[in-house]
């Protein structure tokens, strides 16, 4: 393994050099630079796994240096020393790819741990790397992956095999349109829908469409996350992707958006899904539109949140312990909206990412053991709209989990805490208080006792509750039947799950989608 340190101070070179338990990770060779032009060099002809580099230095700065290595993507894992414990160099760090940072002076222990973490993380990619090259020459050889991978890479402004495009000769296309049809909310039907299914039945579909008319091929977008993407050289395509998305609607249970492109030489590709993407990513999330197919005339110029001022509220809120700060930045960001009366997910993301390096600063820094993530996916509904309330809500909850933890750090607040995490993500499976009473050395009556105190209710009560409300979210969307959402959250017998829901939220399964159907009409 390859380490190269960066540092326009010879000793903190040396220091690194003499601390660090080389032979334990395997180190063949040590390289040194004083600055960021030289470490570029060094870089580029000896690909060090490990890189040490200081944030202010000479000629070329950590900070430069790291949005160079980011945008060559060259893979190496990176440890930011430095003397400044500052969050907005941290957060920049992070950002632009570090995996950790050490303070000077530099403690071997916190300085071994951190290389060690870091090995680990590099091992694992790497063999994720080799399993993923032995995949990616296994699925060559098959003709959907094979026109998957060539298209994307089209998109993207790659070399691709140009005959996938048409069944006749290239020369006949000599332009075309991108659009992008992006799934969302996946996760909510892996136990019914696995995620291929999910990607083979739209594909089916739309491409079924295409070749009827010979205007278009679909693939999946293996350089995106939930993307299909679509190259169509057919006319009319805002009445081709309204008439799709209604087919879709019927087909598929998961919600998803549609953007195109302008018309783009079939040279610029990667100019026309760059714009389609750009609309997925900015159009306005508040605007309640029943079709979900966006245009270049949905983007609009947006006032961003003043995510500075808000970073200052959260920091008071925890300094205080004090969850009324995180009302206020909630009502800050609903008067912005209100004002403005645009909000996109780019935005969205931004604040997302914000604060959970926030959360991240102050779990670290407090030594808390669990808390529990959220997704922004999780919150598109049926109809491919964004549940902001209860987004908003939802952090709202972690942060007051976060808080309840620092007032009550003992340790037998983490093991209930962890018990409740672990059956919010496996809420499907059997789960039984012997199981838990084993795991962490406690008695089953302790671990009710306590969970009561904590959390108000029985576990078993907990346990049903997170259940029927993981229910309540599956019956919106209207093309998942009964017994496939009794056997998501864990009843292979639908009618005791029926009995269940009844008893629980007081009206039948069919009752609740009907009442939510009824209210969704209402709004349109």
């Amino acid at each position: 393994m390859k380490v190269l340190i960066i540092d326009d101070e010879t000793h903190v070179r040396e220091g690194i050099k003499l601390l660090a338990n080389w032979d334990e990770i395997n180190t063949t060779e040590i390289f040194e630079a004083e600055n960021g032009r030289i470490a570029k060099d060094i870089i580029i002809s000896e690909r060090p796994q490990i890189i040490f580099t200081d944030m202010m230095m000479p000629e070329l700065d950590g900070r430069e240096l790291l949005k160079w290595i980011k945008s060559e993507k060259l893979k190496c894992k990176i440890i930011v020393v430095t003397g400044y414990e500052d969050y907005q160099f941290m957060r920049e760090a992070i950002q632009n790819g570090a995996s950790d940072y050490l303070l000077k002076p530099i403690d071997p222990d916190t300085l071994n741990e951190t290389i060690s973490k870091v090995v680990e993380e590099w091992n694992k990619e790497e063999q994720q790397r080799r399993e993923s090259i032995k995949h990616t020459r296994k699925l060559d050889e098959i003709l959907p992956f094979y026109r998957d991978q060539h298209l994307s890479n089209a998109i993207i402004g790659n070399e691709y095999d140009g005959n996938l495009l048409t069944g006749v000769e290239k020369t006949a296309i000599t332009s075309a349109r991108v659009s992008v049809i992006k799934l969302r909310n996946l996760k909510a039907f892996i136990g019914i829908w696995s995620e291929e299914l999910c990607y083979f039945a739209i594909l089916n579909v739309v491409n079924e469409i295409l070749q009827n008319k010979n205007v278009g091929i679909a693939f999946r977008n293996i350089h995106a996350k939930q993307e299909v993407c679509m190259i169509y050289w057919g006319e009319h395509i805002e009445n081709f992707n309204k008439r799709l998305s209604e087919i879709l609607m019927t087909v598929v249970p998961f919600p998803f958006h549609i953007s195109n492109s302008g018309q783009y030489e079939v040279e610029k590709l990667h100019e026309a899904y760059l714009e389609a993407k750009q609309i997925i990513h900015e159009y306005n999330l508040l605007e309640m539109i029943e079709c979900p197919v966006y245009l270049k005339a949905n983007i609009q110029e947006q006032k961003g949140l003043n995510a500075i001022e808000l970073l200052k509220l959260l920091d008071k809120m925890m300094e205080k312990n004090d969850i009324s700060f995180f009302d206020e930045i909630i009502n800050r960001i609903v008067n912005h909206l209100k004002e403005f009366n645009y909000f996109s997910y780019a935005q969205l993301e931004n604040w997302h990412q914000e604060f959970e390096l926030f959360l991240n600063r102050w779990i670290t820094k407090k030594s808390i053991q669990t808390l529990h993530k959220i997704s922004i996916d999780a919150y598109w509904n049926i109809r491919g709209h964004f549940e902001l309330k209860d987004f908003l809500l939802a952090q709202r909850e972690r942060v007051s989990s976060l808080l309840h933890q620092i007032e009550r750090p003992a340790k037998e607040l983490n093991t209930i805490e962890e018990i409740a995490y672990y059956i919010q993500n496996h809420y499907s499976e059997e789960i039984s208080l012997q199981e838990f009473s084993e795991k962490f050395y406690l008695s089953r009556e302790y671990i009710s006792r306590k969970f009561k105190q904590i959390y108000g209710e029985n576990l078993s009560d907990y346990i049903v509750r997170i259940r029927m409300n993981k229910a309540k979210e599956l019956l919106k969307f209207p093309r998942l039947k009964i017994y496939e959402i009794a056997g998501e959250i864990g009843y292979q017998d639908d009618k005791y799950f029926r009995k269940i829901f009844k008893k629980m939220v007081g009206m039948t399964p069919n009752e609740y989608r009907k009442e939510f159907e009824v209210k969704e009409r209402e709004i349109f």
